[in-house]
This record gives C-alpha cells, structure tokens and sequence, in this order.
C-alpha cells in the first residue's frame, strides 16, 4: 500500500505543478452522437474544422480528432466488411490484440464461457472494457485465482455496435488508472436514421454453422425534434463442430514427420471401457486379453520402454467440441433528449445473454471390481482381492456443460452548461451473472457403488450394458446446477471543463473530476461442488465431508464466498496549446480502494503538428491497479487436474518427501488448487509511447506508434510448466497436498502471488489510401503489431523469459500480427478482400518416439519442439445494394481453406483440451460461405 502511492506521487504532483497541459490517457468515453469519423480511416489526418467531440483516453472536448495518445476506430462500414458478425471475433482479430481468452477455451478448461479482450498481449486484466464510454460489469464466473476477471465480450451484441475504439496506451485520469495496458470503448447505435432488419448464415463444413438475425428501430431525431428513441434486437446460434469432422484433430495418438523423421506422439488415457486391470498377476484390458482386440473408441498400445504389456487406451480427443455451440440473445434500448444546444440526456438498457454448449470425454475415474464380475475374468488368474480398474463410463456418454453469461446494462448521463464550465455527470448499474450446468457427472462414491450392487459391469466393452443396468448408472448420474457466480458494478461519475488564459495556440483548457464505484462478486457452488451429497442425482446430503463425494476429478471442494469494496477517486486534467501547432498535456489522479490504499498516477503528453500533413505525438504515464476481489478474498478451490502428465523426475520426489505424502513412481497429472491471496501489493506501471502520423496527399495515411509497458508486482500464479520444471526452486508456497479419496498427495498450489517485473514494447503500424479510379473508389488499409521486448520474471526473485516466438512454457507471443484490407465500391458494389497475418514461433516441448522404417518405435522417448509456421488467411466478400431498400453480401472466410498446423502442444495459459492444433492461436473451421441480406426502411 505504502509502496503503490510512494512510486507515483512525486512524478505525478510535479507533472501536475510544472506542466499544466493535456490528455492524459487511458479510458475516457467517447458518446455516439457527437463524435466523427477518426483520423485513422485512411483519409488523411483530420481537419480542425470538425465540431468539438470527446475522444476515448481524455475528459477535454477538441476539435482535431488526432490526439496525443494513439486511439484505433472502427466504424460501422469498417465492421460490416471484416466479414465477422460477432464483437469477439471482430475485436480479437485487431492486431494489436493478443493474449484472449478465446471461447473455445470451455473445451477443457473452467473458463466457463467466456471471452476477453487483450491489447499487446499484456492479458484481459489490464484491458478495460467500456459501454458508450461507461464501465461494465465484470464477468460474474470469475475464477478463484483471479482469472476471467474482466468483460465478457460474448454479451456485447455487434449488431448494436456504431463503432469501436480502442486505445492502445494505458492508465487513465477520467476512470481510474487500472488499465495498464489500454481501454476498448464500444460505442452503440443511436438517433440514426437507418430502421433495418439483417438475417444472416455461416456455413463452414462439417459444423459451426451459424444463423443470425438482428432488427434496428429508431424514433425521432435529436437535431429535429430533440429527442431520440432507438430499440434493437439480435439473435445468434451457432452448432458445435465435432473433432470427428477434422482429420487433424481426431486422435490422441498421432504418427507424423517433422524435419524428415517419423515420430509417434501418445497422449495415454488408460481408463476406459472396459477398463485397465492393475493386478499383480496381470495388468491390461480383459477384452484384449480375451479377444486380442481392443473395444472400439480404443487403440491397442504398449510403452516402448515396458514392451509386453498392452493395454487399450482411450481415444479422447474424438469426443470433443473443437467449436462449442452458442447461442446469443440481446436487446438493448437507447433514449436521448436535448432541451438546449448544450443540454442532453442519455439513457441506455443492455440485456444481453451467451449460452455456451461443450463437451468432454466421458468421466474415468479408478474402481474396485465386486466379486460378481471376478467369474468373467477366470483365465486371467487375478489376485487381488479386490482388484482395482480405471474405467470410463462410455455408455452415459459425452460429459456436457452448459455455461450461460447474462449481462444487464443500465446508464445515464446528463450533459450541460453552466457559465464557462462544461459538465457531464453519469450514473450506471451493471449486472453479470453466470451459471455452469454439468450433465453426466458422478462422484467416485456412486461410481463404486454402482460396481458393488452390479448396476455397473466393468468388464464388458460399450454397448453390452443390460438395459437395467444401463438405466441405473443414467438414473446415478448428475445433471444441474454445477455453479453460479454475480458481479455487480454501480458507479457514480461527475466532471467539468473550462478554457482558461489563452495561449499563442489558443486557451488553456482544464476539467476535473471525481467517481466513486462499489464492486461486489458472489460465488454459489451448488451442495455437489462442495462435496455435501453423497448421492448428488437424488440429492441426499452426507452425514461428513468425504472425498469420495467429490465430484470425479476435483481435489478439494468448492466454498461459497462474497465480497465487496468501493472505490473512489478524483482527477485533473490540463491541455495548453503552447503554440498553433504544439500542445502539451499532463493529468493527476488519485484513487483509493477501501482493500489495498491509495495511489496517485500521472500522465504527460505532448502533440506537435509542424505542417497539416505530419504529426508527432508522445506520453508518459504511470498506472495502479489494485488485485480483484477475487484474489484478494476467494477460498481455496479445486481447479482441477495439470494439462499434461509431468515425469516422475528427482526433484519431485524430494518436493514430495519434504511435504510428508509418497514420492512420484511413474508419470502423473496432479490436481491444482486455487484461492485467493490476501498479502498481495497490487501492480504498480511505467508506460511510455511516441508516434507519428503523415498524411502525404488526401486520402493517404502512414503511421506508426512505438510503446513501451513496465509491470511491477505482476499478480499471477506461477505457470504449471515452470514449476515442474523446476520444483525445488519456485516459491514453496507454489506446492501443497490433498486428499482425493485415496490419500495425501502432490498438488500445484494455483493461487496469485506477485510474481517480479513485467517488462514489454512494440510497434504498431498503420498504412492507408482511399483514390477514385475509373473503376471506383479503392481504399486500402494495412495494420500490424510487431512485438519487441517482452521480459518477464517466471517467480519472485527467479530468472527471466521471453515469450516472443517461443512457446517453451506452452503460451507463445507472436512477434507480428497484421491484416491488410483493400474495397473497390463502385456503383453500389463492395468487393472487399481481407488478408490476415500471424508469425510462428517455436511449439512447447513434446515426448515422442522416433520410428524405424516398419513405423515401430526405434528409439527411446525423447523431447522435440516443433516450429508452427506463419500463417496468412485471406477472406473475401461482395456487398451490393440492390436498390434503396435490399442489400446482399456474400463472402467467403478463409478462401483457401487453410488448416491450421500440427501442434501436440497441451499445457498453457487457457489451452483448452484440443490435440493436433493450437485453438488460441487456430480457427478449426476452415473455409466458411456467408450470406446475408439487409433490409432498411
């Protein structure tokens, strides 16, 4: 606490004291009605004969929409040719994001889903996302280490977007300086003349398909009649696509050749159906044994370094949703009234819902045989008493999860003037709530006991359970409620602004403001998820905890929690125009959180314009941003099992000696536990950017914005591959031990600690032309990022990494990201042609075999890392407006059906179950027609 207003004040009082100028930067809102189009559209650099407007990253109203601090718009028209129809997709495919939480991510992680925003890879943390220039909720589904902590982007509808705008420079005066790495402010239809309806289709192969329908209505005008009434409706669903319907991602066991050698990658699950027998006197699957064949969805393998022992291991990666299914809904109404040239209200309603659907392999878990099933097994001569299984309980089928993220959005603002001060006061309430159903669940004590009354045969393959027996185990299985989560967001905002002396450049202007906000999040984990029932399908509590009644798989139960704090703070802000074409900026701000202090933060900028057609632009700012409520206050969790079985090294072994449960013996998965950490200091920031823009002729654009971020205190747990690859020397507190039902054991503790510093930089480019020809008018626009440095602390206290182009940890920073878009319109005709580019980076460490000529294994395991390559998707589409009434669009996203390559990584940060690509960085779905039609009226 002390350090967090230490580190800032003196930099920020002195900015404030010696350099009374202008915008400071971060997340400052930017109303739909009053703003126009951004320099950045590849029409040149703006005119100063724009009307004053207010700018996402400053609380002053300028004429010139080319500010200091570097601020990327997308408008309506540059939304309706990308060719994607959702905000995720629109906003995750920018280049100047990476490091999202991607929906697909619910394929085998908790994200429950969700779907985040994050500018220069710093993560969704520190992106703040803002409605028409007002905070919005957090997700409600929030982990437990803090994880998911911001906008779930899949309940803001596309349909109801205006424009975009994302500033990629962070830390704020006008809404609190926590977006360290920069703010994305979505801007909603409003007073606008065009009432439409859109129906829409997209159509990969072999699933994914999506529908769409949306509806616009606007009543009044603002400039007419002085008031507004706009109402719009949106609907989206989207089937799943199977792994099934991808050759690339259907198997867990994969031959493939890299650098001119074959190799064999096994990702082993031995627990399946029927099961693998560990007895002393045999250890396989009794349908091989009996048969010499395994059951279907199996392969037969043996170790290479224990030939002699087959077994079936099951195929798990066919049962997944590489795409899950969604469905969205939205409805969002807008009012606005102007009873004087300076005196406006503006109300806005968001009530927006996002249905997930994915599904997992079926639940496994380990079994003692009942004493009915020993006579079937006669000639394999078992002799333990009883003898234990892995089994899989392929006949209930496919787990299912069903994750529903609603928002309801209510703000209010009220402009006006009162002598020389213009003000803006606003209120908003904003409500996430979520909820994870779970279907075909059990814990491990109906699991036995199922066995123990014969409604369970293990030992036969799918497919020959009796129907009563097949009908108990679907009665003993769980489907409900798994857990429920809500956040709720209520903030109050007033500021004003005035000019002061003048200056050679024109008058001074300063505003000032304050807020206050409270922030409350509640976790409700159904009786099930707390290990309270013994029979979760009847609902019957336990007399006693036992991990037994945990659901199969989890390590510790889940807790009910809340909390809550307020937050508040205060703002200056100063822009002098020191001469007609230089201007200086500087903004002080102080917040306090009733949890971790008080910080005071800063910026300075300057922006010089030394002809019409150059402009330099710079800033330097300092940040704060206080740990989640999440982090501060969770109890501990089960987060569920490592991403991939970790060798039994030595080092393990002493780690778990050390902390009296039994060493490793052979390679493993190990649960993880998370929870929050009340010691935590929060994060304190330096970020620095410098840019030019120049417009050599109308209609041409080069830029560029070179930006630099430095983290302190970074909160986050220490990564699964960093600790077990390196156990003894990570923190202490990264290990503890549970119980599962079968003793103490080896767990990852999975709770944020402050890990060191963050140290990170790049480059984002930007190049434009808009020219009339004799076949119409071309536009044309290039982005890309381009990462520099990114360093950061694997510990507190330990050595340093970079990300850039290597994913040895299974998270990679792509160096470059870019797209490129030319449109020729002409006579009503869009033809727009997009290309998207992303460079590769070396893959996460993998275990594979080498294979000799007869494709056998020739060599002992051995460790490989591949190199995923660059990738360049290009997309197509073709608008034409039928006449004043009817438009039709056609496109086809990725033209030429570019799959994504080979990656067996598994671990990660939000790397979901998939195998053969990489879905973070990936899209499964390949070529996709879309057809849409519009009609206005």
């Amino acid at each position: 606490m002390n350090r967090a207003r230490s580190v800032n004040v003196a930099m920020t009082v002195a900015w404030a004291l010696v350099v009374p100028c202008a915008s400071m930067a971060a997340d400052a809102p930017a109303p739909a009605d009053d703003s126009p189009p951004h320099a950045e559209t590849a029409t040149g650099l703006s005119s100063d004969r724009l009307p004053a407007v207010h700018i996402t990253g400053t609380s002053l109203r300028r004429l010139d929409a080319e500010t200091a601090l570097p601020v990327t718009v997308l408008r309506r028209a540059d939304i309706e040719r990308s060719g994607v129809r959702t905000t995720t997709e629109l906003l995750q495919q920018l280049p100047v994001m990476q490091g999202m939480v991607p929906t697909t991510a619910v394929v085998g992680t908790d994200s429950r889903g969700y779907a985040s925003l994050s500018i220069h890879n710093l993560g969704d943390v520190y992106t703040l996302v803002l409605l028409n220039g007002q905070r919005v909720a957090p997700f409600g589904g929030q982990l437990s280490n803090g994880g998911l902590s911001g906008v779930d982007v899949n309940t803001i509808p596309l349909a109801m977007v205006d424009r975009i705008e994302v500033l990629s420079d962070g830390a704020s005066a006008l809404y609190g300086a926590d977006a360290l790495g920069g703010v994305a402010n979505i801007i909603t239809r409003r007073d606008g003349e065009a009432n439409e309806a859109t129906v829409g289709v997209s159509w990969p192969r072999g699933g994914a398909h999506e529908g769409r329908l949306s509806a616009f209505k606007s009543v009044g005008s603002v400039d007419e009649t002085g008031q507004n009434l706009s109402l719009g409706v949106s609907a989206m669903h989207r089937s799943a696509l199977r792994a099934m319907e991808r050759d690339y991602a259907r198997d867990a066991i994969k031959d493939f050749t890299y650098q001119g050698q074959r190799y064999r990658f096994a990702d082993v699950q031995d627990t399946a159906a029927p099961g693998t027998i560990y007895d002393r006197n045999f250890f396989g699957n009794p349908v091989l044994a009996l048969s010499g064949l395994c059951p279907s969805g199996t392969y037969r393998y043996e170790y290479p370094d224990s030939p002699g022992f087959p077994f079936c291991s099951y195929n798990y990666a066919a049962d997944l949703d590489l795409i899950p299914e969604q469905t969205q809904h939205s409805l969002m109404t807008s009012y606005t009234r102007q009873w004087a040239p300076d005196s406006k209200l503006a109300l806005d309603l968001l009530l927006s819902r996002s249905v997930v659907t994915s599904h997992l392999a079926p639940a496994a878990t380990g079994l003692f045989l009942s004493p009915s099933v020993y006579p079937q097994l006669s000639s394999l001569n078992l002799a333990d008493n009883p003898t234990y299984m892995n089994y899989r309980f392929v006949d209930l089928g496919r787990r299912g999860f069903d994750d529903t993220s609603d928002l309801a959005h209510l703000a209010a603002r009220l402009d006006g003037r009162w002598d020389f001060w213009r003000w803006s006061t606003g209120m908003s309430y904003s409500v996430s709530h979520t909820r994870s159903d779970i279907d075909h669940a059990l814990n491990n004590t109906v699991a036995q006991r199922l066995v123990d009354d014969g409604l369970l045969n293990p030992v036969v393959a799918p497919g020959n359970q009796t129907a009563s027996q097949l009908a108990a185990q679907q009665a003993a299985s769980y489907s409900g409620k798994w857990l429920s989560g809500r956040s709720t967001l209520a903030e109050l905002q007033w500021q004003a602004s005035r000019e002061l002396a003048p200056l050679a450049g024109g008058p001074v202007k300063w505003s000032v403001g304050a807020n206050v906000r409270r922030e409350r999040l509640t976790f409700d984990p159904s009786l099930f998820a707390q290990g309270l029932l013994s029979d979760p399908a009847v609902g019957t509590l336990a007399g006693s905890f036992d991990a037994a009644n945990l659901r199969i798989g989890d390590a510790v139960p889940m807790q009910p929690s809340s909390a809550s704090r307020y937050v508040w703070g205060a703002f200056s802000e100063w822009l002098a125009p020191l001469t007609p074409t230089l201007e200086w900026g500087a903004a002080v701000r102080t917040d306090h959180d009733e949890l971790v202090g008080q910080a005071w933060t800063g910026k300075t900028t300057a922006r010089w314009r030394p002809s019409p057609s150059l402009l330099w632009r710079a800033s330097l700012g300092t940040g704060f941003r206080e740990p989640t409520l999440n982090q501060l206050r969770s109890p501990g969790r089960s987060d569920g099992v490592t991403g991939q079985q970790h060798d039994c090294t030595a080092d393990l072994q002493a780690l778990a000696t050390s902390l009296g449960v039994t060493p490793c013996t052979a390679a493993s998965t190990y649960p993880i536990v998370a929870g929050g950490n009340s010691d935590l200091k929060p994060e304190t920031s330096v970020q620095a950017n410098l840019g030019f823009r120049l417009s050599p002729s109308a209609g041409y654009l080069l830029g560029a914005d070179l930006w630099a971020v430095q983290i302190h205190d970074r909160i986050a747990a220490v990564d699964e591959a960093v600790a077990f690859e390196s156990p003894l020397a990570v923190p202490r507190a990264s290990w503890t031990t549970v119980d599962t039902g079968s003793g103490p054991q080896l767990a990852l503790q999975g709770r944020p600690t402050n890990l060191g510093t963050l140290m990170s930089s790049g480059l984002d480019l930007l190049a434009g032309a808009k020219h009339s020809t004799a076949l119409g008018v071309i536009d044309s626009q290039l982005r890309a990022t381009v990462m520099l440095r990114e360093d950061s602390q694997l510990y507190a206290g330990g050595p340093w990494f970079s990300a850039i182009d290597d994913g040895r940890y299974g998270t990679a920073t792509l160096k470059w990201r870019a797209s490129w878009r030319t449109s020729l319109i002409s006579a009503g005709w869009t033809h727009s042609l997009t290309a998207r580019y992303q460079s590769g980076y070396d893959d996460a460490p993998i275990t594979v075999y080498a294979l000799d000529a007869n494709g056998q294994p020739a060599s002992a395991a051995q460790q490989i890392r591949m190199q995923s390559p660059d990738q360049v998707l290009w997309d197509w589409q073709t608008s034409w407006q039928v006449n004043g009434v009817l438009q039709l669009t056609v496109g086809v996203n990725n033209l030429f059906d570019t799959k994504p390559p080979l990656s067996l990584n598994e671990v990660g940060t939000y790397k979901g179950q998939m195998l053969g690509y990489d879905e973070r960085y990936f899209d499964p779905r390949g070529r996709t027609l879309t057809l849409e039609a519009r009609l206005t009226f």
